[in-house]
C-alpha cells in the first residue's frame, strides 16, 4: 500500500506538536524540563524544512544543548532559520498583509529563478504566470538576473 506523506513545509500545523514531543524527549534525556518561547516557535513554523522532520528534530536537539535555563529562545536557533524569518518579513511585529504577500511573492520569484538558473521563460512557466507578468514583478521588486 503506497503511503504518501507530504513534506513538513506543507504541514505547518504539525510543527507545534512535533516541537512539544521533541522538547519532552530531549528534556527527559537531560533530566529537566524544556520550554520554547513563542517567538522561537514562530520562527520554527516559518522555516521551510528541506530536511523534513529529521531537520526539525536536529534543530530542537541542538537548541536544547545551547539553552542555559531550559527555555529555548530565538538566540538558540540556527542562523539560517533567523535569516529566513527576516527574509520573509516575519521578523517584525508588522501585521500588514500587503507587505507579507509582497515579501512572499518576491521570495518565490527568486527561488524559481534560482531553480531554472535565471531563465525567465522557464521561471514564468514554473510560477504559472506570463513572461510579461514575471518581468513586471521583477521590475517592481528590483530583481536583477
Amino acid at each position: 500500500i503506497p503511503l504518501i506523506m507530504p513534506p513538513l513545509r506543507d504541514r505547518k500545523e504539525d510543527i507545534t506538536l512535533l516541537v512539544k514531543h521533541f522538547l519532552q524527549e530531549f528534556g527527559s534525556r537531560r533530566g529537566g524540563e524544556l520550554e520554547i518561547t513563542p517567538d522561537a516557535l514562530e520562527c520554527l513554523i516559518c522555516y521551510q524544512y528541506p530536511g523534513n522532520i529529521r531537520e526539525l528534530k536536529n534543530i530542537i536537539e541542538r537548541a536544547s544543548v545551547l539553552t542555559r535555563n531550559g527555555v529555548i529562545t530565538v538566540k538558540d536557533l540556527p542562523a539560517d532559520l533567523k535569516q529566513q524569518q527576516r527574509d520573509t518579513g516575519m521578523a517584525d511585529d508588522s501585521f500588514s498583509l500587503g507587505d507579507a504577500v509582497a515579501n512572499a511573492e518576491k521570495n518565490l520569484i527568486l527561488r524559481a529563478l534560482a531553480k531554472v538558473n535565471g531563465k525567465r521563460a522557464e521561471a514564468a512557466e514554473l510560477l504559472g504566470i506570463s513572461r510579461k507578468n514575471l518581468w513586471e514583478k521583477m521590475k517592481l521588486y528590483e530583481i536583477v538576473t
